[in-house]
């Protein structure tokens, strides 16, 4: 009896420790757990999920969720399903739940100690990093904003086993028409630039013009 009731402890941990890895929704209830928005999808939108397995956010869906969650990414890559029972892990950059045909749970994670962990490994593995900056002078990663202080200490503090540093750039795209001497974009840039140069080594191709 006491081998058996061992075995049925193990079990349980093991199972709890697969759902502990895997999306915040209660398996009995279909609920999600954890602070989130919920989004109607558009027709568009939905041809998206079934052909891309991506979704991309109108303007208005992407400025509402930005107003509770400002790292609310543009696009995500990730969608899963309600249902999804395994782990989540191997999702960079995020992913949103798909509740049914037409409506998402959108997260709101990504601010925490581990999204700065997850924000230093991308920098450190990529081969090029490509920032994006738009009007109002905020740097996105692949559809992700990254709040200017966090990005900073990101590029000061890599991970210790980041590898080599030879061959790499890091590149900063401006919106069409932009240069980097505008008010809006010098300040920031120039800090960033002091920061990959002191930490990363990086070579220099921060300033691409955006209208050539």
């Amino acid at each position: 009896m006491k081998s058996l009731s061992l075995l049925l402890a193990l079990l349980i941990t093991s199972s709890s420790l697969v759902l502990a890895d895997g999306t915040p929704v209660d398996r009995k209830t279909g609920k999600v757990t954890s602070p989130h928005s919920v989004v109607s999808l558009t027709e568009e939108q939905v041809e998206e999920t079934q052909t891309l397995g991506t979704v991309t956010l109108t303007p208005k869906q992407w400025r509402e969720i930005r107003q509770k969650f400002p790292q609310c990414q543009k696009r995500y890559s990730n969608l899963v399903p309600v249902t999804w029972n395994d782990c989540t892990c191997g999702f960079e950059g995020g992913y949103v739940i798909a509740l049914s045909r037409d409506r998402i749970a959108v997260l709101h994670c990504g601010t925490s100690d581990m999204g700065m962990r997850t924000l230093r490994y991308e920098l450190a593995l990529s081969g090029n990093i490509m920032l994006r900056m738009n009007e109002r002078g905020e740097f996105y990663l692949d559809g992700r904003l990254i709040p200017f202080p966090m990005l900073l200490e990101a590029l000061v503090t890599p991970p210790e086993d980041a590898g080599g540093k030879k061959g790499r750039y890091l590149e900063v795209e401006l919106p069409f028409g932009s240069k980097q001497t505008d008010a809006v974009f010098e300040p920031r840039l120039r800090e960033v630039a002091a920061a990959a140069d002191k930490i990363w080594g990086l070579s220099h191709r921060l300033f691409p013009q955006a209208d050539n």
